[in-house]
């Protein structure tokens, strides 16, 4: 049973990584990426092709898709949102899922349909704690998912740009009337969105396997986290993700995979049920 938490909390920290990525849209613009499972999706196979087909060293490689997901995201903002939201339209809902099922067609043809592993040293010889045997990688997602999280609360308070991105999630107009250029703000959440996205995929590949369908299912389940935890609490989405993945894990250890996404979803139903607004809803945020 231990072993089964120590995984659940590393894949509760890929959800939880994923889940921001709805926040930072949803706080900055009102919209949502709902290409999000997508860009993970591609995030790990573009890592999987400069790595294992071309070669690169994963440090290089991993700055490669970070640049390729952060264009990415200005292209989805271009292309698929603002021309909806100067609208006063919901149309970037469809458009959003839209892309993100071009993109995982586009792959698919691409790459193909059968999953490819990835090779890592990461994933080799287990570490033993307790008893319980957990791969190094497991143990270096929560490490890294809490750095990008301690990363983010400076920058967001400390930063010409983490202001101007609060700004703008607290009042559009008081933005504009201060100077700060709102759509490129939007723009820039969209890109932090997928650059999120992005390194959940490059921490996830070596352990699941790399495929065009791998991002459906988990940008579902972190779309689920971030509406339970209430999509404008960033600290909530942490713990109701980990929560989520250890939760999972444990029933998926004991019953199987189709009773944990029965009482995962079954889960998220009676939570809205009960607190619609979500279960970190009360905090708001403040002037600045």
């Amino acid at each position: 049973m231990f072993q089964l938490m120590l995984s659940g909390f590393s894949l509760g920290c890929i959800y939880s990584l994923v889940a921001l990525g709805y926040h930072i849209t949803f706080i900055t613009s009102k919209s949502l990426n709902f290409a999000q499972g997508s860009a993970m999706m591609l995030g790990a196979v573009s890592l999987l092709l400069l790595t294992e087909d071309m070669g690169l060293p994963i440090p290089i490689a991993i700055m490669g898709v970070l640049v390729i997901l952060a264009l990415f995201g200005v292209a989805l903002e271009r292309l698929a949102v603002r021309p909806f939201v100067q609208r006063n339209s919901v149309g970037w809902v469809l458009a959003t899922l839209a892309v993100g099922i071009i993109l995982e067609n586009l792959v698919q043809l691409v790459f193909g349909k059968s999953p490819r592993g990835m090779s890592s040293s990461l994933v080799v010889d287990p570490i033993v704690i307790f008893g319980a045997g957990i791969y190094p990688l497991e143990l270096l997602i929560p490490a890294v998912v809490f750095a990008i999280a301690v990363v983010a609360r400076f920058a967001y308070s400390g930063t010409m740009i983490g202001r101007a991105l609060r700004a703008t999630a607290f009042d559009r107009e008081a933005a504009l009337a201060m100077g700060i250029n709102v759509n490129r703000m939007v723009t820039l959440s969209y890109v932090l969105s997928s650059v999120l996205a992005a390194i959940g995929g490059i921490l996830l590949a070596p352990l699941i396997g790399v495929s065009s369908h791998m991002g459906f299912l988990i940008g579902l389940k972190a779309f689920a986290v971030a509406i339970v935890a209430g999509l404008g609490n960033p600290a909530g989405i942490l713990i109701t993700g980990i929560l989520y993945g250890i939760m999972e894990n444990l029933v998926g250890g004991m019953f199987g995979s189709s009773a944990k996404e029965i009482a995962g979803f079954g889960l998220v139903i009676l939570v809205l049920f009960l607190q619609p607004a979500g279960l970190f809803s009360g905090a708001t945020l403040r002037r600045i």
